[in-house]
């Protein structure tokens, strides 16, 4: 009988979510005022900032200010209007869960943020579509009481 070595080794969790962007201080502005992160740390000399929710839950984000050259975009199709990864059609986004959609909606429209898509509630969840200033596509969610 062989005696093999098990390998126990899983993905317990995330330490954080890296988001190439264009220009560092709109982004922690936008991140920040706009949907409400908090700034942990920011060195624009060195172009990263560190962000994280208030209430500390979830991976923070590091946005990490990169010259557009330096990333690859994501194909854009038309008429759904959001960035695909490839020829499938699956979509790269962000969800990030609200307590209450429709409020966040209206702070995101007075910003001036582009939308994909408006509220739309089914008996489970409400959620809508919309772009951060470098197109990252970002879906926020309400749960709502079963």
């Amino acid at each position: 009988m062989r005696n093999e070595k098990t390998n126990d080794a899983d993905v317990i969790g995330y330490c954080c979510m890296r988001f190439p962007v264009t220009d560092l201080k709109v982004s922690v502005a936008f991140y920040c005022d706009v949907l409400g992160y908090k700034l942990l740390s920011a060195d624009y000399q060195f172009g990263e900032a560190h962000i994280a929710l208030k209430n500390g839950n979830g991976p923070g984000i590091f946005l990490m200010e990169t010259q557009p050259e330096q990333v690859t975009p994501m194909q854009f199709v038309f008429p759904r209007s959001f960035f695909v990864t490839n020829s499938t059609g699956h979509v790269t986004m962000i969800e990030l869960l609200t307590n209450d959609l429709l409020a966040l909606h209206e702070r995101i429209q007075q910003a001036g943020v582009p939308m994909d898509r408006e509220p739309v509630f089914t008996s489970d969840y409400g959620y809508f579509t919309f772009y951060d200033p470098d197109g990252h596509y970002i879906r926020a969610v309400e749960e709502r009481d079963l």
